[in-house]
C-alpha cells in the first residue's frame, strides 16, 4: 500500500468513527447501576458488568460515583447486570432492558459473601427517571410488531402517544411531512433519527425514506424538553433504531394483497352500468427479513427488503357532462372558428344582442370579443382534447386571419 492509499484509508476510517461519535447521543441508551451493603451504604470498589444477552455485547466499569457506576452509550437492548464486590457474594440482574435515549437507573444491593456465591436480585428499575427534564415514550418492538398499522408506516405509531397527533396535510408526494404534530406544532418542525443519523429532509422538512417496518427494532418519541444534543426541532423529535442479526438464526416473510378480482366495490365509484364489475384497485405489499451471526459473539448480519405496488382507477364527478361545455358555432355571430366547445355562459355572451351591436358599431370591440372567443375555445379545448380546436388553428395560422393582428370590422357581425 502506498503513502496516498494509506492516507486515503486514514481519513475514511477517521470519518467513520466521527459519524459514530456523532450519532452516540441519540442511538443508544444509559445505565446508572447504584450499588449498596446490606446497611445502605454505598460499595465503591465494585466491578459492574453488562453483557447483551442476544449479541455478547459486553461493557464493565469499576469507576463509580458516591457508589453510583456509569455505563454509558449502551446499544438498545437487554442486558444482564452482574456485579463483584470484595467480600461480597456476586449480584446478577437478568433482563435489564436497556432502551433508545434512555437514562435508566438500577439499585442493586449486595449481600455478605457466604455459602451462595450468586445472589439474583430485580431488575425493575424506577419508572421515573429522576435525572431527566424532557417527556418521553418508547415504542418497543412488542408494539410494532403486534398494532395493526395502515400502509405498515411504522411513524404513525408515534399517536398512541397522548400528545401526538396526525398532521392533516398529506404525507406523501413531492412535499411529504413527517405525518405529525406534537404539542400543536406543525409537522414540519419534527426532527427524525435513524440509528443517530438525521433522516430530515432538509428541503421540505420531511421525513427521507427509511427503512422497512421489519428492520425497527423500537423508537423513541420526545414531546417536550429534550435536550440540546437533538435540536433544530420546535415540535419533537423521532429516534429510530434499526434491528441488527444476533447469535441465533432468525427471519421471516410477509405478504399483503388487495386485487381487483376478489375486494369490494367502492359505494361511490361511478359507473356506465352500476355496480362496477372490476373495480380497478390492485396494492400488493411484502417482503422479507433475515439475520444471524457471521462470527458468533463478535459480527453480525440482518436483512431487510419491502416492496410496495399500487394499481389504482380514481373517479371523480368533475367533467361530468362536458365539463358543462356546449358545441357553439362561431360563424354565427362572424368569426371563422367554425364548432368551439364553450359554456353556455359563454355563448351567452357571444349572442348577446347588446355585444354584438357594439361589436358592429366598433372595430376594437370585435377585436376584443375576438380574442376572447379565441381564449375560451382554444382553453377549452386544451382541457377536453389535449390540443386546440383544428378549425381554430388554420384560421389563425393559415387561413383567414392570417397575418392578421386583431379582428377587423368585417369579422363583426352582419347588421341587421
Amino acid at each position: 500500500m502506498n503513502s496516498t492509499s494509506k492516507i486515503v484509508a486514514a481519513l475514511t476510517l477517521a470519518l467513520i468513527w466521527t459519524c459514530s461519535a456523532f450519532g452516540q447521543g441519540s442511538a443508544s441508551g444509559d445505565l446508572h447501576v447504584t450499588v449498596r451493603d446490606p446497611k445502605g451504604a454505598v460499595v465503591t470498589n465494585a466491578l459492574v458488568t453488562a453483557r447483551e444477552q442476544a449479541k455478547a455485547f459486553e461493557r464493565s466499569t469499576n469507576q463509580s460515583t458516591e457508589g453510583e457506576y456509569r455505563l454509558l452509550s449502551l446499544p438498545p437492548g437487554v442486558y444482564t447486570v452482574t456485579v463483584d464486590a470484595a467480600g461480597f457474594a456476586k449480584a446478577e440482574a437478568k433482563n435489564v432492558t436497556v432502551t433508545v435515549g434512555q437514562m435508566k437507573d438500577l439499585p442493586i444491593g449486595l449481600n455478605i459473601s457466604g455459602a451462595s456465591t450468586i445472589v439474583t436480585v430485580s431488575s425493575e428499575a424506577e419508572l421515573v427517571e429522576t435525572t431527566r427534564t424532557s417527556a418521553t415514550d418508547t415504542i418497543d418492538q412488542r408494539r410494532i410488531d403486534n398494532l395493526p398499522i395502515n400502509g405498515r408506516n411504522y411513524i404513525n405509531f408515534a399517536q398512541t402517544d397522548s400528545q401526538v397527533v396526525r398532521d392533516n396535510a398529506p404525507n406523501t408526494g413531492a412535499a411529504p411531512t413527517s405525518g405529525l404534530n406534537f404539542g400543536g406544532q406543525r409537522a414540519r418542525s419534527n426532527l427524525v433519527n435513524v440509528d443517530g443519523a438525521d433522516a430530515t429532509d432538509n428541503s421540505v422538512n420531511g421525513v427521507r425514506s427509511t427503512v422497512s417496518q421489519e428492520a425497527v427494532q423500537e423508537f423513541q418519541i420526545i414531546t417536550n424538553g429534550y435536550a440540546a444534543e437533538y435540536g433544530r426541532a420546535a415540535g419533537g423529535v423521532v429516534n429510530i433504531i434499526t434491528r441488527s442479526g444476533s447469535n441465533e438464526f432468525h427471519g421471516d416473510a410477509f405478504g399483503y394483497l388487495r386485487n381487483r378480482n376478489f375486494q369490494a366495490v367502492n359505494p361511490f365509484a361511478v359507473c356506465q352500468t352500476p355496480p362496477c364489475p372490476n373495480p380497478a384497485y390492485t396494492r400488493v405489499q411484502a417482503g422479507a427479513a433475515f439475520g444471524g451471526p457471521i462470527k458468533k459473539d463478535k459480527t453480525y448480519y440482518y436483512f431487510s427488503y419491502e416492496i410496495t405496488r399500487r394499481h389504482e382507477t380514481g373517479f371523480s364527478s368533475i367533467g361530468q357532462n362536458n365539463f358543462g361545455l356546449v358545441p357553439f358555432d362561431t360563424k354565427a355571430v362572424g368569426l371563422p372558428f367554425g364548432s368551439l366547445q364553450l359554456t353556455p355562459a359563454q355563448v351567452g355572451f357571444l349572442t348577446n344582442p347588446t355585444v354584438l351591436a357594439l361589436e358592429q358599431a366598433s372595430s376594437a370591440v370585435a377585436a376584443g370579443v375576438g380574442k376572447y372567443a379565441v381564449l375560451a375555445g382554444a382553453s377549452s379545448g386544451q382541457a377536453v382534447h389535449a390540443a386546440w380546436p383544428g378549425q381554430m388553428v388554420q384560421a389563425l395560422t393559415g387561413g383567414a386571419l392570417s397575418g392578421w393582428t386583431g379582428f377587423p370590422t368585417s369579422c363583426a357581425p352582419p347588421g341587421p
